[in-house]
C-alpha cells in the first residue's frame, strides 16, 4: 500500500485555500497512508504563532496531529539527509534545509512525497513526487 508525505505547502493550501482537490484526493485512502513529518508539523506550527492564532487554526493542527501516522527522525533518516545535502551541493543545486529533511523521511520511508514545489524536489535522486492541487 503506497503511502504519502504531505508538504507543509499541502497542509497550508488546506488550511486557508480551497481543499476540495486535496480532500478529494484523501477520500481514496485509508489513514494509515498519510503521514506526517515532525519538520512539517513544526512549519505549521511557526506558521500559526506568527500568524493566525485562533483556536480553530490551532484545532486544525491537532487533527491533522491526530489523523496522520507521525513520523520520527532517527539515525537512518539524519543518514540520508546528510547525503541528499552533500550530493545537491557538490552539484550545485541545493534545496532547502527543512525540504532536505522532509526528502529524506520519504526516501527512508519509502513515500511519495506531496507537494506544490515539485521544481525543487525533483532534484532529489530517486524521490517520488506529485502534486495534488
Amino acid at each position: 500500500m503506497q503511502g504519502y508525505l504531505l508538504d507543509t505547502c499541502v497542509w497550508s493550501h488546506i488550511i486557508r485555500r480551497n481543499p476540495e482537490p486535496v480532500l478529494n484526493r484523501f477520500s481514496q485512502l485509508k489513514p494509515v497512508q498519510i503521514h506526517l513529518s515532525p519538520v512539517v508539523l513544526g512549519e505549521l506550527t511557526v506558521g500559526f504563532y506568527k500568524g493566525d492564532r485562533s483556536t480553530t487554526r490551532r484545532r486544525v493542527i491537532d487533527q491533522i496531529v491526530a489523523h496522520t501516522q507521525a513520523l520520527v527522525i532517527d539515525a537512518d533518516i539524519a543518514e540520508r539527509y546528510a547525503l541528499i545535502r552533500t550530493t545537491l551541493e557538490q552539484a550545485g543545486t541545493p534545496i532547502g534545509r527543512n525540504d532536505t529533511w522532509i526528502a529524506a523521511e520519504a526516501l527512508v520511508h519509502d513515500l511519495t512525497l506531496v507537494t506544490d514545489n515539485l521544481r525543487e524536489f525533483e532534484r532529489v535522486p530517486g524521490l517520488r513526487v506529485e502534486s495534488w492541487l
